[in-house]
């Protein structure tokens, strides 16, 4: 009998931030790296998009206005994980990194990637508990493209 499976196998890696706006900008050589065990990775894309009439008749949407993606995730805390260095960037006033989600599902043979523009660390929270710590991430970024069919980082 086959087994269902209700979720993708998560990686989530980051990159320093090289550039400002909502492209994935690096510098030659950036520093790199994969964060530890993430669990609950969740984030909202918003747009405000308007319905424009043609001689008073419901035509079509027009976007008029783009709004911070919010991203969200758990990490189950380690000495080990290797946590991103927030930079400042060219053009750009606080630090910032861009992320690349991965979502796999092996036994398809397929993969699903995310990546998050110019990102910003909103909050950082410790909860200990048995049986890890776990560290709470919430971020905004400037931008996002994807589900998309190859990575950058991967």
């Amino acid at each position: 009998m086959t087994e269902v499976r209700n979720l993708h196998e998560g990686a989530l890696r980051w990159v320093a931030a090289s550039g400002s706006g909502t492209t994935w900008a690096t510098a030659s050589a950036p520093t790199t790296g994969l964060l530890g065990y993430v669990t609950n990775f969740t984030f909202t894309s918003a747009q405000t998009m308007d319905p424009i009439s043609n001689r008073g008749t419901l035509s079509h949407w027009k976007r008029t206005d783009d709004q911070p993606v919010s991203l969200s995730w758990d990490l189950l805390w380690g000495i080990t994980a290797n946590y991103p260095t927030w930079i400042t960037s060219s053009g750009a006033s606080v630090p910032m990194i861009h992320l690349e989600f991965e979502s796999t599902a092996p036994e398809a043979g397929i993969a699903l990637w995310h990546q998050f523009h110019g990102v910003v660390l909103d909050q950082l929270s410790l909860t200990e508990a048995n049986p890890s710590n776990t560290q709470s991430w919430t971020c905004r970024a400037l931008g996002m493209n994807g589900p998309t069919a190859s990575g950058y980082l991967a």
